[in-house]
């Protein structure tokens, strides 16, 4: 009875020695399996971005892994349309010059037309002209001013008189010098008159029986 009895309590102890071998070799396996996943993980999931960026710097020769699918006609129609976009039309050509070029170039418009010079009455050159005033007079003498306008269009440099008169003998004048023969030039300092401005000199003369005092006498501009 004692070793039946004893031969019934050995089956438990095989079964149990049966699992604990089991549970190492799961324990094992579950083991290699971790490692397994851990060492895939860090070589395939190490810079999954990096390809995908270097896809998308580089359209124009993309990587496409083995059995991808094509890529569908869309982008080809994009990238077109930008293009298409980004030239130039025709109608945003460079303007044309025609609206510069067919401006016709001004001319400065002169100081005194001749038309002008003509109906103010003034020569178009160089003229002057000299009236004689009587100032005062006594029994056989006189004094005269001289008064000499420019009735031209253009400045005078000097100017002259003739004072080359009949019976009459100067014998003092002032503001203009004696060039002989009757004439009588200006000075320095009242020589040049611009157009429409005048210059006053006078003398004084004896007057004989048949003196000829005229109210004007002839001027030479020069």
């Amino acid at each position: 009875m004692g070793g039946a009895a004893g031969a019934q309590d050995d089956p438990p102890a095989g079964r149990g020695r049966l699992h604990g071998r089991l549970l190492q070799v799961l324990g094992g396996v579950s083991a290699v399996a971790a490692a397994v996943a851990l060492w895939q993980f860090g070589v395939f999931g190490e810079d999954p971005v990096g390809e995908v960026v270097d896809v998308i710097e580089d359209p124009e020769a993309p990587s496409i892994p083995d059995g991808a699918s094509e890529p569908s006609t869309g982008a080809p129609v994009v990238a077109a349309s930008v293009s298409a976009a980004a030239a130039p039309s025709e109608s945003t050509a460079a303007p044309t010059s025609e609206a510069s070029s067919s401006a016709a170039p001004t001319s400065a418009a002169p100081s005194e037309t001749a038309a002008e010079v003509e109906e103010s009455g003034r020569p178009s050159g160089p003229s002057c002209s000299a009236s004689l005033t009587v100032e005062q007079e006594w029994d056989d003498s006189v004094e005269v001013s001289v008064e000499v306008v420019n009735s031209g269009s253009a400045a005078l440099a000097s100017w002259e008189v003739d004072l080359g008169l009949r019976d009459v003998d100067i014998y003092h004048y002032w503001s203009m010098r004696d060039l002989g023969g009757g004439r009588y030039g200006s000075e320095d300092w009242n020589a040049r008159l611009d157009p429409g401005e005048n210059a006053v000199a006078g003398f004084q003369a004896e007057l004989g029986d048949r003196a000829d005092l005229p109210g004007s006498v002839t001027c030479t501009a020069a």
